[in-house]
């Protein structure tokens, strides 16, 4: 590309989002924002990402928090997070709908993964580790990312145990 044709105008990401999302309804919108929530975000910052009225979002904020999907955190001014609760039972009782044989592989995968990683870094928990021990500065994203996946491993372990653990129960698994 020569200095003298004119850049491609890209859009901004706010743009692609509302291009993405211009055919779902208000509480769609709200719903995608919703599940992204996860420090305490005001209504206004919410009601601009969904491209609503500020007391669209809060409406919907509040029933979404009624609920179970949102924590509301703070009332003056309001402010709301993700349930890490409510979306930990949706995946148990996902993983409730399997077959025993299905949890069972997956539990015995994840848990190889699990002791691979313990082996590796010497240690039975991923917030016992040093990243800095483990690798050089260029490599540190890498570990990083590494003891991430070890803590979703950790935590998939724990729902699939939780899942299989209340294969006959009808109680929430919230508990």
């Amino acid at each position: 590309m020569s200095s003298d044709e004119p850049t491609p105008d890209f859009p901004s990401l706010a743009e692609e989002w509302r291009a993405e999302h211009a055919n779902e309804s208000t509480r769609s919108r709200l719903y995608a924002v919703a599940l992204q929530l996860y420090e305490p975000t005001r209504v206004r910052a919410v009601a601009e990402r969904a491209d609503v009225s500020k007391e669209t979002a809060r409406d919907y904020l509040k029933w979404f928090a009624e609920i179970g999907v949102l924590d509301q955190t703070d009332r003056s001014p309001d402010t709301f997070t993700r349930n890490e609760q409510y979306f930990e039972w949706r995946r148990i009782q996902r993983l409730r709908s399997r077959s025993d044989e299905e949890l069972m592989t997956q539990l015995e995968a994840l848990t190889e993964q699990e002791r691979d990683y313990s082996d590796r870094f010497g240690t039975d928990a991923p917030g016992d580790v040093d990243a800095l021990d483990h690798a050089d500065y260029g490599a540190l994203e890498t570990v990083w990312r590494d003891l991430q996946e070890w803590e979703t491993v950790r935590r998939r372990i724990r729902e699939l145990e939780r899942a299989r653990q209340r294969r006959g129960d009808d109680t929430p698994a919230l508990a």
